[in-house]
């Protein structure tokens, strides 16, 4: 009965799993930040504390070498095999989080923690049309109306202050996380119109937009423009120590334990927002435009002169433009994540992992992975995934404790550092935890 409902539960998560956060992290359960990922990711210490540095880059609309090589020592570009990689829609996000501060302790069934951490990041949506139109001008679209309203682009920097709870029982484990955020600053563009109408006879474009570009906590000058002139050490002061920019996050997730070697785990993490109140602006763009046919990116990549102030100048005189300061809601990247693990020993796992999280639109991984122990005090994890239009990708944790101090270092993606040109995604995390105590006594490897 135990096996079907396991391939009953795989069924189900390989329907609803549609994205890549961290991979490789939920498989290092010594490690405090896998917690990040899975909340019910039992410890293996009674007590922790330290720091870790994260980053992200996603890009998938195009690799690199899909229009890049090198020929005796000179790059080619070909822009045509650009657009033929492209999706309807794609994304550009770049993230960052540092695990400022943590401590987790252990009260009998139970594990109680409390985390600083910071989170930047930057997306961007785009179209294939817009470098369609740049690379390729107007005659493709000529007779027709070019939607370019999902263009979008997102940049927000805040703080996070977890409480977070663990308990374990006989055959389950719960645990989440509640999160005070503190915004620090944001700048958000999300049109409700953005058209391009190409006319059939003199190949004129006719622009058309309506949409609002809004910012909190950005410095501005006098004239209320955004400026970075006047930005010293008491005005990041300010920032760093306001809470006019608040909001909260919720994370949680349950493990359930079919015996001693198989678990089942969901988790979710960062369902929430900020509410953008201190130091807003709103800049609302809304107006039509005409200009001739363009082909500003392909000028660029070819290495030709590209005058677009003229341009640029009419559109700005053609546009009405107001400013107005209105409170708005950003939310988080929701994460979600199903997995299976199977304790073949005591220190060696394997594991079938679902991920998803959601930005703008939902971005699946599949991910498989074993954890071995080499010692007390060594600990490898690999992962082989799918996920950002590109299979496989490999990824490796390494975990390496001398005394109470626990260092580790783990990415999902390997196989960037041999051919950079392959890009799709990459990501690095590593730290540094101080461990003390251990929930089951530690056992080495066997001589024989």
């Amino acid at each position: 009965m135990k096996r079907y409902i396991f391939s009953t539960f795989i069924l189900f998560t390989s329907l609803l799993a549609k994205a890549q956060p961290e991979v490789t992290l939920p498989y290092m359960r010594n490690v405090f930040q896998a917690s990040f990922v899975n909340p019910t990711v039992m410890p293996e210490h009674t007590f922790s504390m330290g720091f870790s540095v994260f980053g992200q880059a996603i890009s998938n609309g195009f690799q690199p070498k899909s229009f890049m090589n090198y020929r005796s020592d000179t790059m080619y570009v070909n822009l045509n095999s650009l657009l033929g990689d492209m999706n309807d829609k794609n994304l550009i996000y770049v993230g960052e989080n540092v695990d400022i501060f943590h401590i987790r302790v252990k009260g009998k069934s139970s594990f109680t923690w409390f985390a600083m951490r910071q989170n930047a990041t930057v997306t961007l949506q785009y179209p294939r049309e817009l470098f369609s139109l740049a690379i390729e001008g107007n005659k493709q679209f000529v007779g027709s109306t070019l939607d370019l309203s999902n263009l979008k682009s997102d940049v927000s920097v805040y703080n996070e202050y977890t409480i977070g709870y663990l308990k374990d029982l006989p055959q389950w484990t719960f645990a989440g996380r509640v999160s005070l955020l503190q915004g620090l600053a944001n700048i958000s563009f999300n049109p409700k119109v953005m058209q391009v109408e190409i006319d059939t006879a003199m190949y004129a474009h006719t622009a058309t937009a309506d949409g609002q570009l809004r910012t909190s906590g950005t410095p501005k000058n006098s004239e209320g423009d955004i400026s970075f002139d006047n930005v010293d050490d008491q005005w990041v002061t300010n920032r760093l120590t306001g809470f006019g920019n608040m909001g909260f996050a919720i994370s949680g997730g349950a493990t359930y334990k079919f015996d001693e070697r198989m678990k089942l785990s969901f988790g979710f993490s960062d369902i929430g927002f900020i509410k953008w109140k201190d130091e807003i602006q709103t800049y609302t763009l809304k107006g039509t435009t005409k200009f001739e046919g363009l082909d500003i990116l392909g000028d660029f990549l070819r290495g030709n002169d590209v005058d677009v102030d003229s341009l640029l100048q009419k559109m700005e005189d053609d546009f009405t433009r107001d400013t107005v300061a209105v409170s708005y809601t950003t939310w988080l990247n929701p994460k979600f994540n199903f997995s299976a693990t199977y304790d073949l020993t005591r220190r060696t796992t394997l594991g079938l992992t679902f991920a998803t999280f959601y930005n703008k639109r939902l971005y699946p991984s599949i991910t498989l992975g074993v954890s071995q122990g080499i010692g007390r005090f060594f600990q490898l994890v690999g992962t082989a995934s799918i996920y950002q239009r590109s299979i496989p990708n490999l990824g490796v944790g390494i975990v390496i404790k001398p005394g109470p101090l626990q260092l580790f270092v783990v990415a999902d993606n390997l196989y960037l550092a041999i051919d950079p040109l392959a890009f799709t995604n990459a990501n690095v995390r590593v730290g540094i935890n101080f461990v003390f105590g251990r929930v089951n006594p530690p056992q080495g490897l066997p001589y024989r």
